[in-house]
């Protein structure tokens, strides 16, 4: 039975991190286009472009209607863009012809004035649904407005009207990649790198459809060129990071990072992911000035999600001065319950007022009787304090919860061999089984198995 007993607890994690999701990696969420790509030359090349009539597939001029685009076209090669946007707002020729309304429409999208560009465009196809120009840009109006749903329609009908743009390409992949259609986005992006194949947003791109697509390799390659080329921008180190880390690469994760976090850039968040990351390689004197710089701004500081997971990876540890510390900076007027639960379980684990940490657990599973992770760390703390059978009513509680299940299920086998009762042990452990059928755990049902048949 020692045997046994000894061997569920190795395979068991220990309490203090049971609480919290142990994965360093963040969630692969689309990144949003930079700032920098409004400004990027083939961005601009693509939209200046724009200003040219293509007489074969779109609206015609009049003499009129094109002296008055000449002198709109002077004004803009001067910089009197304002006085160019007045002109066209001003004449009346402009309503007469979608040329002239589309060009308004990118006067006002140049100006910051989002809406009534899109406004502007609008009436453009109105007049010609099939100003393939005016379907494109009023797309580029919609993602700056983020309405990305109403952007794909029109950016494949740009395509659909010949449109083979690299940035058209590289728009309808990131519309794609938001609906997680990650193969289609894949298929856009690299198109879009056919024409521009520098442009930083559509390497990311790929390597984010890549990751998803189990192509990690590939991906991380991709974003440390965009990295290179984009030193300062940390929104790629951190999907980079993210990438190492799937990779099962903690150390170019944490590499990864460090450079934005020297230059200021790294956000809060990521921050604590690269003191965490320091953590776990017992790194510590590394660790502690990135979490107090995480903490440096007032305004700014990390998410409790962030907080409770460096709390968790501290936890298990057993620095519980640091967790102690972590819990104070987190510590709220009206405190949430995974932050609660987080502090209860530091009162149990480190000893430090065991009986209050318990209070705080039983008031956790009182307010809600299904929140499985808080009845999990009850059970486990009433069955390390010699209460095996009040802690096993609760685990079948806990079973119940999927987000916990597999360890209520290890938890309660553990007491069940503790009470030589290896029948209720083999069902434990098939439904852990179940749940994630790992080696270890069949080649330890194999022994539970034979200690059923030798008591028998």
């Amino acid at each position: 039975m020692c045997y046994l007993l000894n061997f569920i607890r190795g395979h068991s994690r220990p309490f203090a991190v049971l609480l919290f999701s142990n994965s360093l990696a963040f969630s692969a969420e689309p990144l949003p286009l930079s700032t920098s790509y409004w400004n990027d030359p083939a961005f601009l090349n693509s939209f200046n472009g724009s200003y040219r009539i293509e007489a074969r597939i779109e609206p015609t001029l009049t003499t009129e209607q094109r002296g008055l685009l000449v002198e709109v076209q002077t004004l803009m090669a001067t910089g009197k863009r304002d006085s160019a946007l007045a002109k066209l707002k001003s004449s009346p020729l402009t309503a007469k012809s979608p040329a002239l309304t589309f060009n308004l429409g990118n006067l006002y999208f140049e100006t910051g004035e989002i809406e009534q560009a899109a406004e502007a465009y609008q009436a453009a196809l109105k007049d010609f649904p099939s100003f393939r120009r005016a379907h494109k840009n009023l797309a580029l109006a919609h993602i700056r407005s983020d309405e990305l749903e109403k952007a794909l329609e029109h950016l494949t009908e740009a395509v659909r009207l010949g449109d083979s743009d690299g940035s058209t390409y590289g728009m309808l992949g990131f519309c794609r990649l938001t609906r997680e259609e990650y193969a289609s986005a894949l298929q856009s992006y690299r198109l879009a790198q056919v024409t521009e194949p520098n442009v930083a947003e559509w390497k990311a791109g790929i390597a984010q459809c890549l990751q998803v697509l189990d192509a990690k390799d590939e991906a991380a390659a991709l974003l440390d060129e965009v990295v290179r080329s984009r030193p300062t921008e940390a929104s790629y180190a951190v999907l980079l990071a993210n990438l190492r880390l799937d990779l099962g690469q903690p150390d170019l994760a944490a590499k990864a990072l460090e450079l934005p976090h020297r230059l200021g850039n790294l956000p809060p968040d990521p921050t604590l992911l690269l003191a965490e990351l320091h953590l776990r390689a017992d790194r510590k004197p590394a660790a502690e000035p990135v979490i107090a710089s995480a903490f440096f701004s007032e305004q700014n500081p990390p998410t409790e999600a962030a907080i409770l997971r460096l709390i968790t990876t501290v936890s298990s540890l057993a620095d519980w001065p640091l967790v102690k510390d972590l819990l104070g900076k987190a510590k709220q007027e009206n405190p949430t319950r995974p932050l609660r639960l987080a502090t209860a379980s530091y009162l149990i684990a480190s000893s430090e007022n065991p009986a209050e940490g318990e209070k705080q657990l039983t008031a956790l599973t009182q307010e809600d009787p299904t929140d499985g992770q808080a009845i999990l760390a009850l059970a486990q703390h009433l069955a390390d304090t010699a209460r095996p059978d009040a802690a096993a009513l609760l685990l079948e509680r806990a079973a119940a919860d999927p987000s916990v299940a597999y360890e209520a299920h290890i938890a309660l086998c553990r007491i069940q061999v503790s009470q030589s009762r290896y029948a209720d042990a083999l069902k434990s452990i098939d439904s852990a089984l179940a749940l994630n059928s790992t080696e270890t755990l069949r080649t330890y049902r194999e022994a539970l198995q034979n200690a059923l048949e030798a008591s028998q």
